[in-house]
């Protein structure tokens, strides 16, 4: 499984693509609203007026990163989440292969992840708000997959639990990783046990039991 960035005309985003790109990285070492203009077109090797032809204010900025990002998960979700690629795919291996993908995909952009739902919560009415690009798209279709796997799954409502469960991955990845500071001290676990034991809840919920002998 992979992030998948849709094709896009090299030359006329070329500049553009720089800009984003490095706003994305200085925000895993900082919040928005202590990046400068003059710091970002710097890192990408660029100029204030170059900046300033493309957006606004910084908020245009902030708009134009969500829209990338979106453009970006709902080609993933249409590749990743076809139920074409899943057949012959055990339960276990399917729970495991998307909550290994959510842990890297949150770690990889932390920063920008955090600066939009940090925006969306003190902006109510900006676009990250917008129902449109709401989580239920991925959401949705993780349903889907697992309502077609009720012989392997105990739970009553293989679709609720399967989009149910997603949901809480993606809230303790929001908790844990980009906000983990506030609970930094009363659960302390790297990555790759955090990732175990979400595998292990999920299949809980679901009520999906392991091979004998099989490990998470």
């Amino acid at each position: 499984m992979r992030w998948v960035r849709p094709a896009r005309q090299q030359r006329s985003q070329d500049t553009l693509d720089r800009l984003l790109g490095a706003a994305e990285e200085l925000l895993e070492h900082r919040h928005f609203e202590q990046l400068t203009v003059q710091e970002l077109v710097r890192r990408a090797k660029s100029s204030v007026g170059a900046f300033y032809a493309r957006f606004a204010d910084k908020e245009s900025l902030l708009a134009a990163m969500y829209d990338r990002h979106q453009q970006e998960a709902l080609a993933t979700v249409a590749v990743m989440l076809d139920p074409a690629r899943w057949q012959g795919v055990s339960t276990v291996a399917l729970v495991k292969t998307l909550v290994g993908f959510v842990c890297k995909l949150y770690r990889r952009k932390r920063g920008l992840m955090r600066a939009l739902v940090l925006h969306g919560h003190a902006h109510p009415d900006w676009r990250y708000a917008d129902p449109r690009f709401r989580d239920a798209n991925a959401v949705g279709r993780v349903g889907e997959l697992f309502a077609a796997r009720s012989a392997e799954i105990a739970h009553s409502d293989p679709r609720l639990a399967g989009s149910l469960g997603f949901l809480m991955v993606m809230a303790t990845l929001r908790e844990k990783i980009l906000f983990g500071e506030s609970t930094a001290s009363a659960v302390r676990v790297d990555d790759r046990r955090l990732e175990t034991e979400l595998v292990r809840a999920y299949l809980a919920y679901l009520g999906v039991k392991k091979r004998p002998g099989a490990t998470l």
